[in-house]
């Protein structure tokens, strides 16, 4: 019984060691396009960007990047 709890244990802590790397991935994407499309991107901004932990968020933002004129037109 301990040897399956230490089991499921492992088990949930690499899951979400993947589901982190996935969103840490995704914001250092995000971040990319976004100075790649807007320039040098204000301290807060990138912030902002650093704590957001929804991977949906991130690709709403991710989307939104292809068509925003400006940073403004992100609500950041």
């Amino acid at each position: 019984m301990l040897e399956e709890t230490a089991q499921e244990w492992r088990k949930q802590a690499l899951k979400e060691g993947r589901r982190e790397g996935e969103v840490a991935g995704m914001r250092e994407l995000l971040l990319q396009l976004m100075t790649t499309r807007f320039g040098r991107l204000p301290a807060g901004v990138r912030l902002r960007i650093e704590e957001i932990s929804s991977k949906q968020e991130l690709r709403k933002l991710g989307r939104k990047v292809l068509a925003a004129t400006s940073l403004q037109h992100l609500g950041l």
